[in-house]
């Protein structure tokens, strides 16, 4: 009974030993790989940087300048004795200059530049110039038609008839920009100011397309603003 006691206490011994080294075993690797991960992290990085030596231009004279002067010289100086003539000077691979890559990026960038101006310059050829106002136009809306101040540059050859207009109530000032062709057409017709009712500014916008203005010379877009009061309640 004792003996199996001292057994069974000797294996309790043993199994507590080998605990207690597996954790010492892990205490220690742990600190080991957290120690080797930290000296990793802050090791500083060394940088090497070699320079490259830059390609220098050879430059190449005839023998007979380094000789002292021209073959014609020489032979004077030796009483007219033709001078031999020495073999070409063997040149090395490499002794053609070639453009830096800065040279050849300006190239490329003023190359793209002139094709940006071209086609610029293509897109607005033939194109008319937008110019100043050629004045102002300003008309009063009554029942009894319609008063129009004319305080332009550039004549009025034609203004198509007023429109009949009908509205409940007392519209306000409609304003809008006109666009005149060199031919005296207007192009386009912007409204800067509704009057409130739509049946009033579409009609207004139509009877402004149909001005005619005196032509001009020139390849030129000239621009006036005009301006509708109204009186009476309709006009």
């Amino acid at each position: 009974m004792a003996k199996e006691e001292s057994l069974l206490e000797k294996g309790l011994y043993f199994l507590t030993a080998l605990v207690i080294n597996l954790i010492l075993f892990t205490l220690l690797s742990a600190y080991l790989l957290f120690a080797r991960l930290s000296y990793e992290v802050n090791r500083p990085i060394t940088l090497l940087l070699e320079e490259i030596p830059r390609e220098e231009k050879v430059i190449f004279e005839k023998r007979t300048k380094r000789a002292g002067g021209t073959k014609e010289k020489l032979e004077r100086d030796k009483g007219g004795k033709p001078v031999p003539s020495l073999p070409p000077v063997a040149t090395k691979s490499g002794d053609v200059p070639i453009a830096s890559k800065e040279t050849a990026e300006e190239s490329i960038l003023s190359e793209i530049e002139k094709k940006v101006k071209s086609q610029k310059a293509e897109a607005t050829q033939g194109k008319p110039n937008v110019s100043e106002s050629f004045g102002e136009l300003s008309g009063v809306v009554s029942r009894s038609g319609v008063d129009l101040t004319k305080s332009v540059t550039r004549k009025i050859l034609y203004i198509p008839p007023f429109p009949k207009l009908r509205a409940t109530e007392l519209p306000s000032t409609f304003q809008a920009k006109l666009w005149v062709e060199p031919s005296g057409r207007v192009s386009k017709v912007e409204v800067l100011k509704r009057s409130g009712v739509p049946e009033i500014d579409s009609a207004l916008v139509q009877l402004l397309r149909g001005i005619k203005f005196e032509p001009i010379e020139g390849n030129i877009i000239q621009t006036g603003i005009i301006t509708f009061r109204f009186k009476g309640g309709e006009g």
